[in-house]
């Protein structure tokens, strides 16, 4: 189990346990969906203990996710791993992320949905969903009072999303917004909707697929002709070059009649 760690999580006072997911949306509603776990020295010793190993659970769930890249990290007396994956659509998306939402599931918390991504002409909106809401009849499963598993999460757990839109951000419900970079904070007892909407750029392959279509073609067409046009009419009003003396007037000698 991914969330292996939160049951002793919920057992301890003073560990830490954060979560991020970032995702980066590029013009064609293409990207990069990432998620990193990681755990202070506290809970790792006591997850052993108890036979679990957070990080580990992450790492093999990774392993049996298909198209999915695993690394660990050490940032002082943090370990980590991070999970990461490529999607080519908005379809391959809601695939992904709906199969990860499930791996990293657990009866007591279930921290996120599946993330959707609308593309139009003009606009990239993406739209999920993320919970720190623990489940109170697991958690009474686990012996511990719902009220204080909700302290403890509160004093020890971290959950943040993060998304990268491919240009201005238009709307969005994030508590944190900067250029096109959005961040929402998950606070303990939270069910959230993540929501941005962000303006659509040009990209080669948009101006690819245009340009094949028939009103591409003729706006091709038409912007070939003004170009010819405005290359005439340039030349037209340029002065006419000098024309060449004749060999024998070079000479002193006049012109043959």
């Amino acid at each position: 189990m991914v969330l292996a760690a939160l049951p002793i999580c919920l057992l301890l006072s003073g560990c830490e346990l954060r979560a991020q997911v970032g995702i980066v949306v590029d013009g064609d509603g293409a990207g990069v969906l990432s998620y990193t776990l990681t755990a202070d020295a506290q809970l790792r010793r006591a997850a052993r203990r108890a036979g679990a190993d957070p990080l580990a659970a992450l790492a093999d769930a990774g392993a049996d996710l298909r198209g999915w890249r695993v690394a660990r990290r050490t940032d002082g007396a943090l370990q980590g791993v991070t999970l990461t994956t490529t999607f080519d659509d908005p379809d391959e998306l809601a695939m992904v992320s709906a199969q990860f939402a499930e791996a990293v599931a657990a009866p007591e918390l279930r921290p996120l949905g599946p993330l959707r991504l609308e593309v139009d002409d003009s606009t990239v909106d993406l739209r999920g969903s993320a919970a720190l809401a623990l489940d109170a009849a697991a958690v009474r499963g686990l012996g511990v009072r719902p009220a204080r598993a909700r302290d403890v999460l509160d004093d020890s757990v971290q959950m943040r999303v993060t998304a990268q839109m491919p240009g201005e951000v238009l709307q969005t419900n994030a508590d944190a917004q900067s250029d096109d970079r959005v961040a929402w904070t998950i606070a303990p007892g939270q069910r959230r909707t993540l929501r941005v909407v962000a303006r659509r750029p040009w990209t080669l392959a948009r101006l690819g697929r245009l340009l094949i279509t028939v009103e591409g073609l003729i706006g091709l067409a038409i912007a070939l002709a003004l170009i010819y046009g405005w290359r005439r009419a340039a030349t037209r009003g340029s002065p006419a070059p000098p024309v060449a003396q004749h060999a024998s007037s070079a000479a002193g000698h006049p012109p043959p009649r």
